[in-house]
């Protein structure tokens, strides 16, 4: 049994899952497993880890279900205390399973642990996930993270206990997009503690050729926005954390009507904006609505420029 259980979903990233894998060898910290679902590819991403030999690589591989099923593939097989996702274009810095384990030793009533993280723009840009990448660590209500600008629990930069991930049975298949924000909100439901590390550790390749936010037209996470709208309810939540829930749910809804507009769905859009006025605020109705009466190469210019700087 290893302590960590490293989950790879791979559908259609050939250029990439080799350096990936490699990122993962090269880990100072190697008391791992390595399970890669292979999730229907049809550009022999597999084929490309034929000369990478090392026992503790398994490749499973499966007709494509989307990458909810393709993770939890990976969870139910593995053996690990811990499970580390990764994406399959993205990369890891070689510390960081050993900065894993120091806070998990730091912050053992944690099921939730991450690190700072590089995003890589496309275009030459890198910009980072917090602002310190120092050394500090330390303990964060999950709900409180949802002021940040970048997600501060990453999908590449997260580790979770398995028994927290089993716990919420996993990620809910059949969701198109925020299918991880989602697991991390069910997760935090229950145990709301993370435990992070300020070091940046990994490198997000936020345009990859096949990344979901390029992939995606209408950014419809429903399952997250759902977890927020009953959190926004619990009495449980602190005034703090209940501020930080509308600011995150308020993001998602303007990137979801937006996105809606963008697809041509004018109509769906403004219906959109009229349920949710109360949550939108004035500012944002009123802008959104008008979203909706320009012209396309507009709005399409704002959403390449909002792509290209964040």
């Amino acid at each position: 049994m290893s302590k960590f259980t490293v989950v790879i979903p791979l559908y259609n990233k050939a250029a990439y899952i080799a350096g990936t894998v490699k990122s993962v060898l090269n880990q100072t910290c190697q008391d791992f497993e390595l399970i890669i679902v292979d999730d229907g590819s049809q550009d022999g991403g597999a084929d490309c880890l034929k000369s990478i030999e090392d026992s503790r690589i398994r490749i499973i591989r499966q007709e494509n279900q989307g990458v909810s099923a393709a993770r939890n593939t990976g969870v139910w097989n593995a053996t690990g205390t811990y499970i580390a996702f990764l994406d399959a274009d993205d990369s890891w810095e070689g510390n960081y399973l050993e900065e894993i384990s120091e806070i998990i030793e730091r912050y053992p009533d944690s099921d939730i642990f991450v690190t700072g993280y590089y995003i890589l723009m496309g275009n030459g840009t890198v910009r980072v996930s917090n602002e310190s990448g120092q050394d500090r660590t330390g303990q964060i209500s999950y709900w409180n993270t949802l002021k940040h600008a970048y997600d501060f629990v990453w999908t590449s930069a997260t580790v979770i206990r398995r028994s927290a991930v089993m716990a919420v049975q996993g990620f809910k298949p059949g969701e198109r997009i925020g299918q991880d924000l989602d697991l991390w909100a069910r997760v935090a439901q229950k145990n709301p503690l993370v435990a992070y590390s300020e070091k940046r550790c990994v490198n997000y390749n936020r345009n990859a050729e096949n990344n979901a936010r390029v992939r995606i037209r209408v950014a419809n996470a429903d399952a997250f926005m759902q977890d927020l709208r009953f959190e926004l309810e619990n009495c449980e939540r602190t005034e703090e954390e209940r501020l930080c829930i509308a600011s995150k749910l308020r993001k998602k809804l303007i990137v979801y009507i937006f996105t809606t507009i963008l697809a041509g769905n004018r109509k769906g859009g403004r219906r959109l904006i009229r349920q949710n006025q109360e949550i939108l605020g004035l500012f944002y109705s009123f802008s959104l609505m008008a979203a909706s009466l320009l012209p396309d190469f507009i709005n399409n210019k704002v959403f390449e420029i909002r792509m290209r700087v964040f």
